[in-house]
């Protein structure tokens, strides 16, 4: 029988708090949560922020956050690594939650029928994002939310969410969209508040917009709006951009040479809505991504590199394959690999091999990236918070 391991307590055990602390800063993230329970001194230990700032450093991530809620059905959370393992499983009262797409962010947020919370997965803490509309369109006698947004400002570090909302339904093409934001730097007084509505209406589907440094890029509805409020042509891929920090639209940058030169054939409309569906917007290694799945040939990825000069360059092209029909890239890793959301799975793929390795992923709706510290325990809400979580 093999003899015992001894395994200090504290530094006036057989192993040296500094040993100790070189040997549990490399373990999971999963096992040193639970190792906070096996005395005082080992959790003072886990939970100083020296320690989670080098764990952090070990285990730079990103971990992958999947959402998966049916429409009269209470959903989860599952938060895992880049090989598909669950490391984290929330489960949220909201039925038919989504989650919004977000990359270097601390906190994730989920919507749903019924509103929109802003989720710490660390800590469980989650903030309900006031229903009502902003004071400035209290008037309005309708009001159709047709996009939203979260993301933080580069300069200060504060959350914001934005949302676009129409307000006749019934003539979307014509009808002026108006704005709105909130700012999350304390529950207890956070407001909506009544902005200049968009260039040009927004679509309202998923993967239609994304936060890049601060800046929200709207995807345009091309597909049965023609022209701007002021007159101009929307072109396919167009999008509008709105500055977090400043809460003002910044114009309008229009999209890759492929798509903005994209003629109908003689279907019309119908042109027009596949190469709709065939879009997406992502946020890799900071620059802002135009995903372009042409005819499902193969899967075009297009940096904006120069937004003044509208350059813009296609680094990568994914050769098809039926696995990749409707995926998102999700991040770019240190090695070069590209991780990609596909139905029912996580891809890694090498673009130098050309090679990909796949790891399951059931039952997710919609998939992000966080690179918070799961560690932590320190809540990102002032106020008192929601309690519509709980850790599994």
């Amino acid at each position: 029988m093999p003899p015992k391991v001894s395994v200090a307590a504290s530094n006036d055990g057989a192993l040296p708090e500094d040993m100790l602390r070189h040997i549990l800063v490399r373990l999971p993230t999963k096992t040193v949560c639970r190792f906070r329970a096996v005395c005082r001194s080992w959790r003072s230990l886990l939970t100083d922020p020296l320690f989670l700032a080098a764990h952090k450093s070990n285990h730079p991530g990103p971990l992958i956050v999947t959402c998966k809620s049916e429409m009269f059905e209470r959903g989860a959370i599952n938060i895992v690594d880049l090989s598909g393992h669950v490391v984290k499983r929330i489960a949220i009262t909201m039925k038919d939650a989504r989650m919004v797409r977000t990359r270097s962010l601390d906190l994730i947020c989920v919507t749903g029928r019924k509103g929109c919370h802003v989720i710490n997965p660390a800590t469980g803490d989650a903030f309900a994002l006031p229903s009502c509309r902003a004071k400035e369109h209290a008037h309005v006698e309708h009001f159709f939310p047709e996009s939203f947004d979260f993301g933080q400002v580069v300069t200060t570090g504060e959350y914001k969410a934005v949302r676009c909302v129409s307000i006749d339904n019934s003539d979307h093409a014509s009808s002026p969209m108006l704005c709105e934001v909130i700012t999350l730097d304390d529950g207890r007084h956070a407001r909506w508040r009544g902005k200049q509505g968009p260039p040009a209406p927004v679509t309202s589907n998923r993967n239609r917009s994304i936060v890049v440094n601060g800046v929200v890029y709207f995807l345009l509805d091309f597909l049965y709006t023609r022209f701007t409020f002021s007159g101009g042509r929307v072109k396919p891929g167009s999008m509008a951009l709105f500055n977090l920090e400043t809460e003002e639209w910044m114009g309008i940058v229009q999209g890759p040479t492929p798509v903005r030169s994209f003629v109908q054939d003689s279907n019309g409309r119908c042109g027009y809505f596949s190469l709709y569906l065939d879009l997406s917007v992502v946020n890799l290694d900071g620059f802002l991504v135009m995903a372009h799945n042409p005819e499902g040939c193969s899967l075009d990825l297009w940096f904006l590199m120069d937004i003044e000069k509208c350059l813009w360059n296609k680094r990568h092209s994914l050769d098809f394959q039926p696995e990749n029909l409707f995926a998102q890239p999700l991040e770019i890793l240190n090695d070069g690999k590209i991780i990609l959301s596909a139905s029912g799975s996580l891809r890694h793929y090498d673009p130098i091999t050309k090679t990909y390795i796949d790891f399951e992923m059931r039952n997710s709706t919609s998939v992000g990236t966080y690179t918070g510290s799961l560690l932590s325990s320190e809540s990102a809400f002032t106020s008192e918070v929601s309690v519509i979580l709980m850790c599994l």
